[in-house]
């Protein structure tokens, strides 16, 4: 009898339950999101609070861009998506520190543009065996950099190094379109509950023969 340790195949699913599409994280998610938008507006480019609750902004609406996309791009795409999605702010530190070997002539990092998204493409084509967690990745940091750009008082340089242009829009934009994710990731709750009953619903029982 081999005394190794066993490995369930449904533990790393398990593991998300979490992070699956359902009334009540749909409801913890949003009321989060709001507030976590809301507090870093107020904060500005503080450090504390505000990094924090940017982070957390990022980081929700990376998942309910995934919500409502579906979940089979869930299951290959979600987790490293959220980690790009607030990984991507390290390259702040130089700049915090001091140094701005990386933000010279932009208002975010260098790294905070499209050649980074396309660096990592680039990987996940030459690079098979990691297509997955890649193209997670990229997909994490195009939903960073297009939440940045709504961020007020600061734009991303998204043509670096081809153009300094910065780029950005309204936040009631950002807003908006999160409004209608929210109402996607709805629809996709309403139609999973009632499948779900449809499936368990209450069924007529099987006729009993008579005792004759």
């Amino acid at each position: 009898m081999a005394h190794g340790r066993t490995t369930q195949p449904g533990a790393p699913a398990r593991r998300l339950r979490l992070l699956e599409l359902s009334p009540a994280t749909l409801t913890v998610a949003v009321l989060a999101l709001a507030g976590a938008d809301w507090g870093s507006q107020l904060a500005g480019d503080s450090l504390i609070p505000g990094g924090p609750l940017d982070e957390i902004a990022h980081l929700l609406t990376t998942l309910l861009v995934f919500w409502a996309i579906g979940s089979r791009a869930r299951a290959r795409f979600l987790v490293p998506a959220m980690v790009a999605s607030v990984a991507i702010d390290l390259d702040h530190i130089p700049g915090r520190l001091g140094a701005d070997w990386l933000t010279a002539g932009t208002p975010r990092p260098y790294t905070h543009s499209l050649l980074a998204i396309l660096v990592v493409l680039a990987t996940a084509v030459l690079w098979p065996r990691r297509r997955d967690v890649l193209l997670g990745v990229a997909i994490g940091l195009a939903i960073h950099f297009w939440r940045d750009m709504a961020e007020g008082g600061s734009a991303v340089s998204l043509l670096w190094p081809i153009s300094y242009h910065p780029f950005q829009y309204p936040h009631g934009v950002y807003v908006a379109v999160v409004a209608a994710l929210v109402l996607i990731d709805t629809t996709l709750c309403v139609r999973r509950r009632r499948t779900v009953g449809h499936r368990g619903g209450w069924r007529m029982p099987a006729p009993q023969s008579e005792n004759l």
